[in-house]
């Protein structure tokens, strides 16, 4: 049975790193919560999060980590990936819409019913469908995706 390195409670049990973890640290003992705050130089307020967090940060910057958003190489990688998937659907909701499936959940229903799934291998919704819609409608006044005529 785990307990407090320190008092050998066996109740509200956390693990502490005896060297921060924004420092480099790996090891852990058990405490319990107050034993926690004690090491901690604090008295049952909690943790002082937001210090740690900034100490990491900049320990991850320091060593040449990026923080923050991704590069234009990923970026470029994910637009593509996300105009394919439009290209993949935009016959398939054109032609739910032709049939008469105007609202978002009859389109994700016409999706299912005719075995397309998300990108991820899903099933579509309603809620799912309509940032679809949105980007399609977004990618026809760009003029990257063409609405064909019926």
């Amino acid at each position: 049975m785990r307990k407090c390195f320190e008092c050998e409670a066996t109740k509200d049990l956390q693990e502490h790193h005896v060297v921060p973890k924004s420092r480099g640290g790996t090891k852990t003992v058990t405490l319990c919560y107050e034993c926690h705050m004690k090491a901690h130089g604090r008295s049952g307020k909690g943790l002082n999060h937001k210090k740690l967090t900034k100490e990491a940060l900049e320990a991850a910057k320091a060593r040449g980590v990026k923080l923050g958003s991704a590069n234009a190489k990923t970026l470029k990688v994910h637009q593509d990936r996300g105009l394919k998937n439009l290209e993949r659907l935009w016959p398939h909701i054109q032609n739910a819409e032709i049939q008469g499936y105007t609202s978002n959940s009859k389109k994700a229903m016409f999706l299912n019913e005719n075995g397309i799934t998300t990108s991820r291998g899903k099933a579509w919704t309603a809620k799912n469908i309509a940032p679809i819609m949105v980007r399609i409608k977004k990618a026809h006044e760009s003029g990257i995706l063409k609405k064909e005529e019926t």
